[in-house]
């Protein structure tokens, strides 16, 4: 047939099928039953048809559906009616392609497709990225599936032009850290840090892209160890601190009494020895901690507290000791601090009878080892200050957690009572 004839003919056969709406309904299903099977077959169901419409598909398909509540359409039918007619030569998947204008594609093709985009969406970032640190973190997650490659594919089929942009940042970023930190070493405000390697001093903020890929990141290459009691704070404060990068540097704070400290260019930190000459307790925020050079105490025991009100009881009886008040959970200030103080100090630390308080004790210990001492953590003080404090089912789970045999009585003797001691009814014990 000439390409004039035929084209006459399709041109027919769409004016045909597009003047009776019956068709729109029925080529619509055919179209979705082509993309799930991935070829053309099956049947579909039409409901809610007029009259008119089941006179004009019956007609067509030579089948009486007047009487039919649904109207049952295979496409081996259709096809068979379709080729009986004058349009014969043209196929069902053709007249469904010339209806809708597009090529037919089936759920697998179109699966492949978004497969084969997204591959070349990440081999092109790994080419212009190649050898950099985050570059080499990208290839090793998308080939081994670890840590962050659920957080890439989501980035990705939420916006991947946001992604490839913020990618570029991040880039820029990690060739730029400060760390890896150490005492004394050089320090960068994360709003600084980001302005210098961004552009915008916000760009790594709490919940922004840029934050969480920088952190899966530092978290790979500084092999994170992760530890569940730290808060996500915590956690992401450790993470960039060790990346010579303060996060939350005013809020995280510790508050010390008795310690000396020194600059990293050995020169006395004037601020901090004159609240030691005047023996009065200073607040240290991590940005004053984390630019101590060294520091140490007039004694070689450290009192280490997990309560304000029993670190002030200690230091009004012993003005000539040195304590330190963690206040729960050490922050990173604390950790920084103790860090530097391990070398030449041995701590003592005393906290509350509680779940909590035993998981702080044991995740003390365990970060210190000989040069941590538990103190007056006796089972006979522990029945002797109990308090009218109900332990929930949450907190006494937390239990199961504490697993140092120094603590042994202590966690026996809270899973019987159920209840907790707490520092301050016990200080009348020190004399």
């Amino acid at each position: 047939m000439p390409d004039d004839s035929k084209q006459k003919k399709r041109e027919e056969c769409l004016t045909y099928f597009r003047k009776w709406p019956v068709y729109r309904k029925l080529f619509q299903k055919m179209k979705n039953k082509y993309e799930s099977l991935g070829h053309m077959g099956g049947k579909v169901v039409l409901t809610g048809l007029s009259r008119e419409d089941k006179l004009q598909l019956g007609g067509f398909l030579q089948k009486d559906f007047t009487d039919n509540k649904t109207v049952t359409v295979s496409a081996e039918l259709f096809e068979k009616c379709l080729a009986g007619s004058r349009f014969s030569g043209i196929s069902l998947e053709e007249l469904l392609q010339m209806y809708f204008g597009s090529t037919l594609t089936g759920k697998k093709e179109e699966r492949q497709k978004e497969i084969d985009q997204r591959k070349d969406f990440f081999e092109t970032l790994l080419t212009e990225y190649k050898d950099t640190l985050a570059g080499n973190w990208m290839k090793t997650v998308l080939k081994e599936h670890g840590a962050g490659y659920e957080m890439l594919l989501k980035l990705y089929r939420d916006d991947p032009v946001k992604l490839k942009e913020t990618v570029k940042y991040v880039v820029s970023a990690a060739e730029q850290l400060p760390g890896p930190s150490g005492a004394g070493g050089d320090m960068e405000l994360l709003a600084v840090f980001a302005a210098k390697a961004t552009g915008d001093p916000q760009y790594f903020d709490v919940g922004t892209v840029g934050e969480r890929l920088l952190l899966a990141i530092l978290s790979a290459n500084l092999q994170e160890e992760k530890d569940a009691e730290l808060s996500d704070t915590e956690r992401k404060n450790q993470l960039f601190y060790r990346a010579g990068i303060l996060k939350d540097d005013l809020s995280n704070d510790i508050l010390v009494y008795g310690i000396r400290a020194w600059k990293p260019d050995g020169t006395i930190h004037e601020g901090i020895e004159g609240f030691f000459r005047e023996q009065e307790p200073v607040r240290l925020t991590l940005r004053t901690v984390g630019r101590i050079g060294n520091a140490r105490a007039g004694r070689e025991t450290i009192y280490l507290l997990e309560n304000p009100a029993v670190f002030s009881d200690m230091i009004k009886r012993d003005p000539g000791c040195t304590a330190i008040c963690v206040n729960g959970q050490p922050r990173l200030s604390a950790l920084i601090l103790l860090d530097i103080l391990r070398k030449e100090h041995i701590f003592y630390y005393w906290g509350d009878f509680d779940p909590e308080g035993l998981l702080i004790a044991q995740r003390l210990k365990e970060r210190y080892g000989d040069r941590l001492r538990l103190w007056n953590y006796r089972a006979e003080w522990y029945y002797k200050y109990l308090s009218d404090v109900t332990l929930s089912e949450v907190r006494m789970k937390k239990l199961g957690k504490v697993h140092l045999p120094e603590l042994k009585e202590l966690r026996e003797g809270m899973e019987k009572e159920r209840r907790a001691a707490y520092q301050e009814a016990m200080m009348e014990e020190w004399n």
